[in-house]
């Protein structure tokens, strides 16, 4: 006679087992069941995963070597033998949930190639990537039936300099309880804390010289550039365009062969490249760190790399062109892309370009009439999947066009969607969930005052054509001392307009004098950050004294405050 003891999640979370139960069966929920974890089972209900997966789907393949895995592997295997025998299991994510290396054993999580949500619904793994903090899963929290005794914990780990999220820790074990904090979780912390440490130790000098070189190759020009070493890739929006995946491990294995000899490096691409490429050598006192691959069409039925026809796509700051790569990376598979930052940052600029040329859909929510009655709802429905579709201020969607675009993705997973996101006001519970759902690939513009290096590059592009016979608009370096220290709050936006202004209605000749600025450029940054209402106030005030000759009484009367009150803001805004 077989007999079973009680799962100790049935003492554990009685109601949420049972709420999980009824979730799958279609029937109504209790009271009390968390959003986030009612949240997390449509997530993997709309991803078609089968809650009683027994074993995972193979996942892509894993990676051989890799930065995170060498700095993380000699930790790992120190702290492996403290989990004990049979009990708990040590797992090592990348940042696409890819397992990279596992130890120890538990339920249901000896053989998982990959922890993303799309492949096995919610869990800690996941969730610390998203949230890029510790997380606990416990029990019925998870949607897979074989990890109902599982009790999980994670932690993101960092890259040293960037704080780029490159993976996960997880420590998974029986459970116990079932509720925080996770017995093991000092210890997973412990764990990435070492391995962040590790990275560090490794990201050295060789690094920055690579990435120096790369700059200098890209600079100034629409190069289609890749530098190598080995280990490590960047790569131009343009060569992203031009290279194939073959093209690239030609020139991996290229930069690998150059670093164990003297010989000069020759890149023998595939048969049918479309390209060839010009290899220079990375040199660090003496020694070959990698190769840059300056990259050409062999033949004008090859498609050249296009320019960016889109001023506001103009820059070669880290930041900036870290974020472009990032989603042209994303773009390259056919499923949607979240691109989020402030206003003006050149979000829409950037959807046109990685959509390339040809016909798009362009559904903006933040248009007249498309809120409330149902437009943005009618031109989703209206979209033929077939042709691309940029969704532009997704903050301003209603819970019915969440709705559809959910629909619409779950129908055409495949679909070429790019769709735009300005934080700002809390998003509902139905956005809310869509951005949960393209956590993984959301690409974060940086805003201007995060990439100032950029704004001189920015005044060549932004200035409009001069008339035959005049010359081109310049500027005093005065005027760009101040143009580099203002905050923008605009952005790019927001310096176009100043630009456009001084191009169309400035009288004098030569370059542009800092006197000619915008009193709030002018003057040089506020004392403190400025929320939106206080920089306009303060660009009103700065305004009126201009106008007013600097006289303070006047400029007081004219906006109708007292001069006290005009001299506590001067001094609140000014310091």
């Amino acid at each position: 006679m077989t007999t079973t003891e009680p799962s100790p999640a049935v003492h554990a979370r009685p109601p949420l087992r049972v709420a999980r139960e009824r979730f799958l069966a279609g029937r109504p929920l209790p009271d009390g069941v968390p959003e986030e974890v009612l949240a997390a089972w449509r997530r993997a209900r709309f991803f078609g995963v089968p809650h009683d997966l027994k074993e995972p789907a193979t996942g892509p393949p894993r990676p051989v070597e890799s930065a995170l895995l060498g700095a993380a592997r000699p930790v790992l295997e120190r702290i492996a033998p403290a989990l004990g025998v049979g009990h708990s299991v040590l797992l090592l994510t990348d940042a696409r949930l890819r397992v990279l290396w596992t130890s120890g054993s538990a339920p249901g999580l000896a053989r998982c190639p990959g922890l993303s949500e799309q492949e096995v619904g919610h869990n800690s793994a996941a969730l610390a990537l998203r949230s890029r903090r510790r997380a606990e899963v416990h029990g019925p929290e998870h949607f897979l039936d074989v990890w109902q005794d599982v009790s999980a914990v994670s932690v993101p780990v960092l890259a040293p300099k960037s704080g780029q999220a490159l993976g996960t820790l997880t420590v998974a074990s029986h459970l116990r309880g079932g509720r925080p904090p996770h017995p093991q979780a000092a210890l997973a912390e412990a764990a990435a804390a070492a391995v962040e440490a590790a990275l560090l130790a490794r990201a050295g000098r060789p690094e920055q010289v690579l990435l120096d070189a790369y700059l200098r190759a890209t600079r100034g020009e629409n190069r289609a550039v890749a530098a190598l070493d080995g280990r490590n890739r960047l790569i131009s929006a343009a060569a992203e365009r031009l290279a194939t995946e073959e093209v690239l491990r030609a020139l991996e294995h290229t930069a690998t062969a150059a670093r164990h000899t003297d010989a000069p490096a020759i890149a023998e691409l595939p048969e049918g490249a479309g390209c060839s490429a010009r290899i220079d050598l990375v040199r660090q006192e003496g020694a070959v760190l990698g190769i840059v691959a300056v990259l050409e069409p062999r033949d004008e039925s090859t498609p050249r790399p296009r320019p960016h026809p889109l001023r506001c796509l103009t820059g070669s700051s880290l930041p900036w062109r870290y974020a472009v790569e990032r989603a042209a990376e994303l773009a390259r598979s056919p499923e949607p892309v979240l691109l989020t930052g402030e206003r003006g940052t050149g979000k829409t600029a950037l959807a046109r370009e990685l959509l390339g040329p040809g016909d798009l859909h362009l559904v903006d929510a933040a248009e007249d009439g498309g809120v409330e009655d149902g437009g943005v709802e009618r031109d989703l429905a209206d979209w033929a999947a077939g042709s691309p579709l940029v969704l532009r201020h997704a903050e301003r969607l209603t819970q019915p066009a969440v709705a559809t675009l959910n629909s619409l993705l779950d129908t055409h997973p495949d679909a070429r969607l790019l769709i735009t996101h300005t934080p700002g006001t809390p998003p509902g519970p139905c956005l809310q969930r869509l951005l949960d759902k393209l956590a993984a690939r959301t690409v974060v513009l940086p805003p201007l005052r995060e990439r100032t290096e950029d704004i001189r590059e920015l005044l060549s592009a932004l200035a409009p054509r001069p008339a035959p016979g005049s010359p081109p608009l310049t500027w005093t370096l005065d005027a760009l001392r101040a143009l580099e220290q203002h905050p923008w709050p605009g952005n790019v936006t927001e310096l176009a307009h100043v630009v456009q202004a001084l191009a169309e209605h400035r009288r004098l000749s030569g370059p542009v004098r800092r006197a000619e600025l915008p009193d709030t450029v002018r003057e040089g940054p506020a004392a403190r950050p400025l929320s939106p209402m206080e920089h306009a106030e303060r660009a009103a005030i700065l305004e009126t004294l201009h106008r007013h000759g600097g006289n303070k009484s006047r400029a007081a009367a004219a906006l109708g405050i007292g001069r006290a009150t005009l001299y506590r803001k001067l001094r609140e805004y000014e310091g």
